[in-house]
């Protein structure tokens, strides 16, 4: 995607929707971003896709079970639950995905591990102070109330696992960026890592849940186990509806804004995500 080296001030047209420039103003209060070019490309973004979603519900209004809603939200959340189908993992399916997932860790140590990432981009003065800052409160705070972590990631994390609440699954320790598994390596289990963890990325706030060494990584416990279901299921709802924005975006007429700028193929939304995250090496 080419940024703008302002933001724009144009109308953008999503089929017989009107997205005006104080619109785009107004919603980028809620995204938080290195720059005021990449937060106008993260507020345009939602309202294309809004406005994708809230014009497909309003076209099944008297379908079954859309007839007395009137809340937007409730229209889209409704549209997506009829729309996109997700299957649920069964016990044979989730055995097989722990089993395959862990199976590294039974000659290489490896760590269940879930963070929230505040993104920082070092090229701007102050960015990484900020999201130093931030991850210190978030660390501060979580410390005390361990069991508010996942709606805490789901609502603040800058990384894709925040819709897991913030859960990377288990992984290898050597596919770690070298600054968790110094974290990491001082860490015990079911601990936070002391300070915040500065990374390429930004600045993160860690937990280790639990540490794998040789045939350990078979005995996942019940509580890890539901939580690696609610992850395949989390995960593969974000990409079944990132799959369905698609469909719906090449079938729109969108004039002002790329809604595909930068953007590459879903993964397909019928197979289980593997579980990989900003914190692994590329």
């Amino acid at each position: 995607m080419t940024l703008l080296t302002a933001p724009a001030e144009h109308t953008i047209l999503v089929n017989e929707s009107v997205i005006s420039p104080a619109d785009v103003q107004e919603e980028m209060q809620h995204h938080r971003a290195a720059s005021p070019q990449v937060q106008w490309q993260e507020a345009a973004r939602a309202l294309v896709v809004r406005a994708l979603l809230l014009g497909e519900a309003r076209k099944k209004l008297k379908a079954p079970g859309f007839e007395d809603i009137a809340d937007e939200e409730a229209l889209i959340q409704a549209l997506l639950e009829q729309e996109v189908r997700v299957p649920t993992p069964t016990d044979a399916e989730l055995e097989r995905w722990c089993a395959a997932n862990a199976e590294h860790a039974r000659t290489e140590r490896a760590a269940h591990v879930r963070h929230i990432l505040v993104y920082a981009d070092k090229s701007l003065p102050g960015s990484l102070e900020s999201a130093q800052k931030r991850a210190g409160e978030f660390l501060e705070y979580l410390r005390d109330h361990p069991q508010d972590f996942e709606p805490f990631a789901a609502r603040y994390s800058e990384c894709p696992s925040a819709s897991r609440g913030g859960d990377l699954g288990i992984v290898a320790e050597q596919d770690l960026l070298p600054e968790f598994r110094s974290a990491l390596a001082e860490t015990e289990e079911g601990a936070f890592c002391a300070h915040p963890v500065e990374t390429r990325y930004g600045v993160h706030v860690v937990q280790l849940l639990r540490r794998f060494a040789g045939q350990d990584a078979s005995g996942l416990g019940e509580e890890e186990k539901h939580r690696i279901r609610v992850f395949l299921e989390d995960t593969s709802w974000k990409q079944g509806v990132q799959n369905y924005i698609t469909m719906l975006g090449a079938q729109a007429r969108i004039k002002g804004f790329d809604l595909f700028g930068g953007t590459t193929a879903q993964a397909d939304s019928q197979s289980w995500p593997d579980g990989k995250s900003c914190t692994g090496k590329k």
